[in-house]
Order: structure tokens, then sequence, then C-alpha cells
């Protein structure tokens, strides 16, 4: 199976399942299909973990900081726990970016994968969950710890343009500060017959959906063109309005990140750097794509 691009956008997805209620929706298609005339998109699916928030007031916010090792709360506001499973009894809410302090890694409810029977490979960190220092828990892919040797995705540009640089031919992807990488990683683009498009993009105004879900039917395939529907895929970044974005690929091995093209168009990453580019991103950020 082969996620590609949605060829329609379920931008008010996110206003209906944004934070708080542990989300995840689509990928980009599975199969290997040639792309047809755009359908209605899906209708989002109901997400446990992450609380349904109002879209931001376009509103000077203050800066989030965050150092070397510690953790912060990303993708909307998350509901937290009272075992390491979407059945434990809500206890409260944290805020978007607020900082948490971890006590304890521990195994739960695998939410991201679900109840999907066609995913192959399932990342062990799936069933992580996080006990925080209340004794409650939240699902460790909605949480973001900064690396050791890590710049922050809240650094102060001093001017600079924060921007994104993907290179399709050495598989990876930075977070520019002015002409500085800050932050690279191993990506997957778009394989043979669906090579992710070459240019200059911007992240669409209403392209961020930290929850986002996909389905033949809203790429534009007939039945007997591909058939998928593929939930929860965290972080996505609609770059163009065909469905090409930055997401999680939670599907693909990780052998093939930053060493094969295997997308239908999208740029598929793992999840800390998608969650850094998340955090680095915001709408209109310019996205360079080339080999």
């Amino acid at each position: 199976m082969r996620p590609c691009p949605p060829r329609r956008v379920a931008r008010c997805a996110w206003l209906l399942t944004s934070a708080a209620a542990l989300l995840l929706t689509t990928s980009c298609a599975l199969g290997s299909a040639a792309p047809a005339t755009p359908t209605a998109p899906p209708t989002a699916t109901e997400t446990p973990l992450i609380v349904p928030s109002p879209t931001p007031l376009p509103t000077p916010t203050p800066t989030p900081s965050i150092g070397a090792g510690e953790a912060i709360v990303v993708g909307g506001d998350l509901r937290t726990r009272g075992a390491p499973s979407t059945q434990g009894p809500v206890v409260g809410t944290l805020q978007d970016k607020q900082t948490v302090r971890i006590i304890a890694t521990v195994q739960g409810e695998n939410w991201l994968v679900g109840t999907q029977t066609w995913v192959s490979t399932s990342p062990g960190w799936a069933r992580t969950w996080y006990e925080l220092s209340d004794k409650t828990f939240v699902y460790a892919p909605f949480v973001f710890i900064l690396g050791p040797d890590e710049v922050s995705p809240f650094v102060d540009p001093q001017g600079q343009e924060k921007w994104v640089d993907v290179n399709v031919t050495t598989q990876t992807a930075s977070a520019m500060l002015g002409a500085r990488p800050i932050f690279t990683a191993p990506v997957s683009t778009g394989q043979a017959g669906f090579p992710t498009p070459l240019g200059t993009f911007k992240i669409e105004p209403d392209g961020r959906l930290p929850v986002e879900r996909m389905t033949a039917a809203q790429a534009g395939f007939n039945p007997a063109q591909a058939t998928y529907d593929v939930e929860r895929v965290l972080f996505t970044q609609y770059f163009d309005r065909k469905g090409d974005a930055l997401h999680l690929n939670y599907w693909r091995p990780s052998s093939v990140f930053g060493h094969t093209a295997t997308s239908h168009g999208c740029v598929g990453m793992e999840m800390h750097a998608a969650q850094y580019f998340w955090l680095f991103g915001s709408p209109g950020m310019r996205v360079v794509i080339h080999r």
C-alpha cells in the first residue's frame, strides 16, 4: 500500500477535531494509480484525545520557548487521561505548546494505527504514552522533546526568513533560517510516476491540520484504480491545492527515509521531524523543492 496525495483538502476537519482529542487523519494515497478528477472531501472522523478549538485570531502571541530535553504539547490542546488509553477517564486539558514534565514512559493503546489492518509497519513508538508529574497520561506523538543538540523551532529569526528546503535527490528536508539550515531530517518523497512537484510553494493559509484523513475517493480515484482509507496522518502542512504536503508517515519503515522515494507526491517524515517542522512552520511559509 502506497499512500498518495489527496486532490482536495478537508480544511474544516481541523476545526472539528483539532488539538486535545488525540487525532490523526490521512496520508498521501495508497496504491499506484493515476489521479483522477477530484471528488468531495471525506468527512472528518472523531478523534479521542484532542479538543476542538476555534481558529486563532491573527493577533500577536508570545513566542514559546523550549530548551534541550524539555517537552511541550504539539498539535493543539491535549486531554490528559487517568490511564494510557483513550478509554481512560479524562482528567484535564493541557494547552497547545504548554511545557510538561515527564516522569515515566509507558506502553499503552496504539491509537495511531487503531483498527487499520492495512498498515504493514507499525512503529514501536505508536504505543508510547508519557506519565506526567501529576500522574496523568498523554499520548507521546503529541509531545515534542527538543534534542540535546537541536536549535529550537521557535528560534528568533532576527529578521531572517524561516523557510523549508526539500531536496528530492538527497531525500532530505531542512528548516532554514536565512541561508543556514538549523534542522535537517531524512524524508521520503514522490516515487516514479508520482513525483513531488519541483519549484517554490507556500504553506496554504488553511493547510495546516494536526490530524488528517485521506481516502481514494477524496483523491479522485474510482474503485478500479485504487481503494484505501488512511487515518490519522499527523502534522500535515499542505503546500499546494493538489494535496501535496509535509506530514508524518507512520506506515513506512525507518529504512526508507533519506533513501527511497515511496510517496505519491507528499514529503513524508518520521515523527520527531514531523513535529519539528509543524512547530517551525506557519501559513504562508515558503517551501522550495528541488533536485
